[in-house]
């Protein structure tokens, strides 16, 4: 499970530095994910950027990149499922940030194991209007495994916004919801901010003893 949360970890930080790219609506979805990679992989062997003294200012700096490359509202509106019908406007952007940052710090731990090694491949794409999906696979050397992952974006104000990930046929969106809906099935949506809230102070707490123990080893 590490494994495969590392490598949906590098699958959505990659994609974020499209922030890079012009002419979003110019390039198929394909030309998207394969510029981006690449212009990621780049950054991510900066060796000034390197280092347990710079780990805070690359999370802020893949925050900045990746998220205006998603689609937010409509990755969260997936997670809630049926109950996002039921909430009010407040509470959707309170979930939607929420949301959020708890993905975000949830795969933050593994950028520092990005692996230099590590080969992208380029499958296909397939369009449907203004639907598409991206399957790729990412080799992961230290492993020697690869591990096939499908972006699924939308069109949206003539841009392409990700709005899943399928890791290893394990979807972003459909695990977050099934583990919401185990929450709103048997408590309140107040319970569910609560966990959100809570799991996200625990997860401050983890890059810093990371950090301490990278330190002291």
């Amino acid at each position: 499970m590490n494994a495969l949360c590392s490598m949906l970890w590098k699958a959505i930080v990659v994609i974020g530095f499209a922030f890079y790219a012009p002419a979003w609506a110019a390039e198929s979805p394909m030309e998207v994910i394969r510029t981006t990679i690449e212009k990621a992989s780049a950054v991510l062997q900066n060796p000034t950027g390197q280092g347990k003294e710079h780990f805070l200012a690359r999370i802020e700096k893949i925050r900045a990149i990746v998220e205006p490359q998603f689609d937010v509202q409509e990755v969260a509106k997936r997670t809630l499922g049926a109950y996002w019908q039921e909430r009010t406007e407040e509470e959707r952007q309170q979930f939607i940030s929420l949301f959020t940052e708890l993905v975000q710090k949830t795969y933050a731990g593994t950028l520092d194991r990005y692996n230099a090694d590590v080969k992208f491949y380029y499958d296909q794409e397939r369009i449907d209007d203004k639907f598409a999906e991206v399957d790729t696979r990412i080799f992961d050397p230290a492993q020697n495994k690869a591990f096939a992952v499908t972006y699924k974006l939308h069109q949206k104000n003539d841009k392409w916004l990700i709005y899943d990930i399928v890791a290893e046929n394990v979807s972003m969106v459909r695990n977050y919801r099934n583990q919401f809906d185990r929450i709103l099935s048997k408590s309140s949506y107040k319970d569910l901010v609560q966990t959100l809230q809570t799991k996200i102070k625990e997860l401050d707490v983890a890059p810093q003893s990371a950090a301490h123990n990278s330190s002291a080893s």
